[in-house]
């Protein structure tokens, strides 16, 4: 119990810390035209009328799902995070409900039963123990809907270990770019982004870390079932195209109990 409150509490602060600059290092408005066709389709076909966005970061995913109707409660760990994502609700003029909850203490911040709960963003990968994990995927099992769905999505650890890859990606903003990498650690991995700021000849950088779990696609599936999930289905993306564990991006699984 006590290891778990301190993950948490690493992963509010790293998060807050990042807080100002996850927009740009994600390219928010950007990603609302490359990913609402493939949202809308997951919402189409499951009929997703209400939704748990676990892991909410600055709101991205909590947004675009509230402007397809989708009547969104969104979490996370970090307080700022929660702030900016009810900001960004603001200035979008959507209806959404964003409180600061851990993945454990999921089934105690909500009271709905969702038709779906979104876990995205490689969040999960922040529990660094499959205990940890089980109790996640069982309070989010917990707050769906009879017949709801689960999706959750990780970046392919089964291709990033394979390739020991360390540079993950790279952005520049104008003056400012941000890199994240890996350094193995054993068991885990230790993710950092690295932002380096160009001030006339100068450049500055400050680096942030925090270790995550690569959790394997076979791990995320065992996990899901022991936490009562009948059907678990894996693929390499939001757009279901078919899994490859050398070859795609991401791990997307779709989960129903």
């Amino acid at each position: 119990m006590q290891e778990e409150k301190n993950i948490d509490a690493a992963a509010a602060g790293f998060y807050d810390s990042v807080a100002a600059d996850y927009d740009a290092m994600t390219g928010f408005e950007r990603r609302f035209v490359l990913e609402r066709p493939f949202f809308r389709l997951l919402v189409e076909q499951n009929a997703i009328k209400s939704a748990l966005d676990a892991g909410c970061g600055t709101g991205f995913h909590s947004l675009l799902l509230s402007q397809l109707g989708v009547a969104v409660t969104a979490v996370d760990v970090s307080p700022e995070m929660v702030r900016r994502t009810l900001q960004h609700a603001e200035q979008a003029g959507v209806q959404l409900k964003a409180l600061q909850s851990s993945f454990a203490q999921v089934r105690n911040a909500v009271d709905s039963n969702f038709d779906a709960v979104f876990s995205l963003g490689n969040s999960v990968a922040h529990l660094l123990n499959p205990n940890d994990i089980f109790d996640a995927l069982a309070g989010f099992a917990s707050v769906l809907a009879p017949n709801g769905t689960l999706f959750v999505q990780l970046l392919n650890y089964d291709r990033i270990l394979l390739k020991r890859e360390r540079i993950q990606n790279v952005k520049q903003v104008q003056q400012t770019m941000f890199v994240r990498f890996y350094d193995y650690e054993n068991d885990l991995v230790r993710f950092n982004i690295l932002k380096l700021d160009k001030k006339g000849d100068d450049v500055e950088h400050h680096l942030l870390s925090i270790p995550l779990r690569p959790i394997r696609s076979t791990e995320i599936a065992s996990l899901l079932r022991q936490a009562g999930f009948a059907q678990v289905s894996i693929y390499g993306g939001i757009s279901l195209e078919k899994y490859s564990p050398e070859t795609s991006k991401d791990i997307f699984v779709v989960a129903r109990r």
